[in-house]
This record gives structure tokens, C-alpha cells and sequence, in this order.
């Protein structure tokens, strides 16, 4: 998900309004003209005429994490070698329930935190030895190549 782009300068929508209002051509005709769509200069003119004003609004602070950092901190003291599965278990023991959080977003409080992850590859080693002899040629049981 990208960044929202930058508003429309004030004096852009403001020439393109007045034009539309002196009657200079129709939406289309006046959003072509000022390079902008013919939607664009509708929501413009009508915020306009509604409140007087063609500024742009405040950009809003977009979206706030829902992990408590002090927590996150905590768990990884208690369980410093722990994957994120253990991790986001233990987190998720600790905070109310109407705060526990999926995995993905412990890891990504995590690494805002910068805490630093190797790679760690779990589960059942292979129960038999090594696959070639020392020289290159396959061991096998019984059978030859």
C-alpha cells in the first residue's frame, strides 16, 4: 500500500472553480482544460459552494499500531530465542483480549524496534546419515548404481 499523493494546489482549484462558475464550459469541457478529472471538479466546486473553501483537507495520520511496544519489549527479555509464533503467543498472554494482535504485526513491531532475525530452520532433521561416501559415490543399501 502506497502513499496518498499530494493534494491539488489551492490556486489550481481555485482558478478551475471560478472558471466552471463564470460559465467558461462544463465539467468536462473546465476539468480538460485545467488537466484534472471531471469528478475532481465537481467535489470541488461542491465543497465550494458548500463551505466556502477549495482547500485541501489536513492529511490524516494514517494508521496507528495496535501493539503495545512496552510488551513486545518485555516478551523478548522473558523469551530472547523465541520465533514469532512464541512470541505473538506470549504477547497475546499478556495484554487484554480485545488487544491481542496476529502474528504479522508483532513481527512487524519487532522490526520497528529493530530487533534483528536469523532464519532458523525447524522441525525433524532427516534420521539417516549423510547420502554420498567420502569420495562422491552414493551410498546405498543393497543396491548398486
Amino acid at each position: 500500500m502506497g502513499a496518498m499523493p499530494n493534494p491539488y494546489p489551492t490556486e489550481l482549484r481555485t482558478r478551475a472553480v471560478e472558471a466552471y462558475e463564470r460559465g467558461e464550459g462544463s465539467y468536462a469541457a473546465v476539468a480538460t482544460r485545467f488537466a484534472v478529472s471531471s469528478r475532481t471538479l465537481v467535489r470541488w466546486v461542491t465543497r465550494e459552494r458548500a463551505v466556502g473553501s477549495v482547500a485541501p483537507f489536513k492529511k490524516g495520520g494514517g494508521w496507528q499500531s495496535p501493539v503495545d511496544l512496552a510488551a513486545v519489549h518485555a516478551v523478548v527479555d522473558e523469551k530472547p530465542d523465541g520465533t514469532t509464533e512464541e512470541l505473538t503467543r506470549a504477547y497475546n498472554r499478556r495484554v487484554r483480549k480485545q488487544q491481542r494482535v496476529h502474528r504479522s504485526s508483532v513481527l512487524r513491531a519487532l522490526r520497528r524496534c529493530g530487533y534483528v532475525f536469523k532464519k532458523n530452520v525447524r522441525g525433524p532433521q532427516k534420521p539417516t546419515g549423510p547420502t554420498s561416501g567420502p569420495n562422491g559415490s552414493p551410498i546405498c543399501s543393497g543396491r548398486r548404481r
